[in-house]
């Protein structure tokens, strides 16, 4: 009895620690930077940016479990010459839970090899009081993360493992911290608005050489309901806080149908015009073993039911279908063409295969010639039809030799291929809904997804 009394104590004292609150320090605003310009400050915790408008980057140094502790490290940085530094608090309640990997642990300032351990994916950090663990993820479900793990101990990884983790405490990775820099551009990720608190006393930190009297280091946090939303500015942080929602494993059926009817506008697919595209899925969908039938180029039942035992089955169509609120434009909303389930989640995907480097002002031009190319009527020029034609087959090209680099590659260029060749389908009978030609339609459609991904698969070109 005294054993499981014990044992109940430390999972409780467990179950404690992981749902506290973090502080973390932020610095100030600044433009083209990196972790490294801030080497004064690396003993202090880590480093990492969040990325403004104007290439400018607010800064943070964290995170701290302790509130004294981060508000007296935040003075003597306003004292030290970073006027602005301010602690704030970041609230375990507004995050969620979600499934990473952990692959690597460091403690103090040891230098990490971001370049290897980049082979994983997406990186994420849990900092705490000089402690770094590094993850990858974010995947929809345990299930999900435990089909991924063998190939990501077979980079080197052996004593990588799933865990779930509060997501307010992340902080993903980019080329600020690592400063890799990187020929890719992709869209930006939609973030939630945390409910991160400046900890009292004042909003104005104490400044350099200032001779008031040093504030109170026991500040207290301002009560706010559960909805408390304020609007961000320049002294709020906003740090990572990815909008996935931890989902009951339920298996397939608790997927939505490929061809919903939520999504506006969404064209039927004719099963009676042969076409290389509906050939390609057709490819994908025998490989991965969920059709049988003959490679003949139409989209018949037996064609539209593969790919929606694919689209409920496969694990990385999975994860992405859970990582579409992700892949967002970073201006302009999302147009009606990319509110179609299998866009949204060649979205994600190609979000993913950015690896975080981001061009808004290319992103931005690709959304405003959009809405002019998805109500196209006329056939491209010749010129045009051999641009984007060339342009699918280099891109093709380079992404099959990506592929065989490792096991991850393989498993993304799989969910790659299937969302791509269903959109070009889809996006071929939208034009032939115009009445255009299959021709036609073929090349506007190559045009769309161009469109559509050409900023973040630049890197493959």
């Amino acid at each position: 009895m005294k054993n499981l009394f014990l044992l109940l104590l430390v999972c409780c004292l467990v179950t404690t620690t992981y749902a506290q609150d973090l502080y973390t320090i932020k610095v100030g605003t600044f433009r083209d930077v990196k972790a490294d310009d801030f080497t004064a400050l690396k003993a202090q915790g880590f480093i990492y940016g969040i990325s403004g408008a104007d290439n400018t980057t607010d800064v943070y140094v964290g995170h701290f479990s302790d509130q004294v502790k981060a508000m007296t490290t935040a003075r003597t940085m306003a004292a030290n010459g970073f006027r602005n530094a301010q602690a704030f608090v970041l609230s375990s309640a507004t995050g969620q839970s979600v499934t990473v990997i952990q692959i690597a642990l460091y403690s103090g300032t040891r230098p990490i090899d971001w370049a290897t351990l980049e082979r994983a994916g997406q990186l994420y950090v849990e900092t705490v009081d000089g402690t770094t663990k590094v993850l990858t993820g974010i995947y929809p479900d345990a299930r999900t993360a435990a089909n991924f793990l063998p190939a990501i101990r077979a980079l080197g990884y052996t004593d990588a493992f799933v865990r779930s983790i509060n997501n307010v405490r992340l902080v993903p990775i980019t080329t600020f911290e690592t400063g890799i820099k990187k020929p890719l551009i992709p869209l930006s990720l939609q973030t939630a608005k945390n409910t991160e608190v400046p900890l009292s006393p004042s909003p104005n930190p104490v400044s350099a050489g200032s001779g008031g009297a040093a504030p109170s280091t026991q500040g207290t946090l301002p009560s706010a309901p559960t909805t408390y939303n304020p609007p961000l500015s320049s002294n709020s942080p906003q740090p990572y806080n990815p909008p996935v929602t931890a989902a009951p494993n339920t298996g397939a059926a608790s997927f939505s149908l490929p061809a919903g009817a939520n999504a506006p506008n969404l064209p039927a697919i004719d099963g009676k015009i042969k076409r290389l595209s509906s050939a390609d899925l057709q490819r994908v969908l025998k490989e991965k073993g969920y059709y049988s039938g003959e490679v003949d180029g139409y989209y018949g039942p037996g064609t539209a039911a593969a790919y929606q035992a694919a689209w409920d089955g496969m694990p990385e169509i999975r994860k992405y279908r859970k990582l579409t609120e992700m892949a967002t434009e970073p201006a302009g909303g999302r147009d009606l063409v990319s509110q179609w389930p299998e866009i949204q989640t060649l979205l994600a995907i190609t979000e993913d295969l950015s690896a975080g480097m981001a061009n808004d002002t290319r992103a931005r031009q690709l959304v405003q010639q959009r809405a002019q190319l998805s109500v196209a009527r006329q056939p491209l020029n010749e010129t045009a039809a051999s641009r984007v034609n060339n342009w699918a087959t280099t891109i093709w090209t380079n992404l099959e030799d990506w592929a065989t680099e490792d096991p991850l590659h393989a498993q993304m260029f799989s969910a790659f291929r299937l969302s791509y060749y269903q959109s070009q389908v889809r996006l071929e009978d939208h034009y032939m809904d115009q009445g255009l030609s299959p021709m036609a339609a073929k090349d506007l459609a190559t045009a769309m997804l161009q469109n559509l991904s050409g900023a973040q698969l630049d890197r493959f070109l």
